[in-house]
C-alpha cells in the first residue's frame, strides 16, 4: 500500500489522464469526482488526483477536494500548478 503522491512532485499531470477529464468534462467541474489531496507538514495541499484540468480551462475555479491523509514532509517549495501550465 502506497501513501502520497505517485507521480514525483513537478511532473504534472498525467497526459491521457487529463485528456480523457476534459472529454468527459469538459470545462465544467459539475459532475467531476472530488480531486484527492495530501495534506503536507505546512499545510500546503498536494493533488494526487485530478484538478490540473480545471486549473487548465478555468483558471480561478474553486473545488471541492477530498483530503485523504497528511505527509510528513513540507511540500511549500514545490513547484504549484499553475507553475506547470503553458
Amino acid at each position: 500500500m502506497s501513501f502520497g503522491p505517485r507521480r514525483p512532485a513537478g511532473q504534472g499531470a498525467d497526459p491521457a489522464k487529463l485528456q480523457r477529464q476534459i472529454a468527459r468534462f469538459g470545462r465544467s467541474a459539475v459532475g467531476m469526482p472530488p480531486p484527492w489531496v495530501y495534506q503536507g507538514s505546512d499545510g500546503v495541499l498536494i493533488l494526487s488526483n485530478g484538478a490540473t484540468r480545471i486549473a487548465k480551462l478555468a483558471p480561478g475555479t474553486p473545488v471541492r477536494v477530498e483530503v485523504l491523509g497528511r505527509l510528513r514532509r513540507a511540500y511549500g517549495p514545490e513547484p504549484k500548478i499553475g507553475d506547470l501550465l503553458p
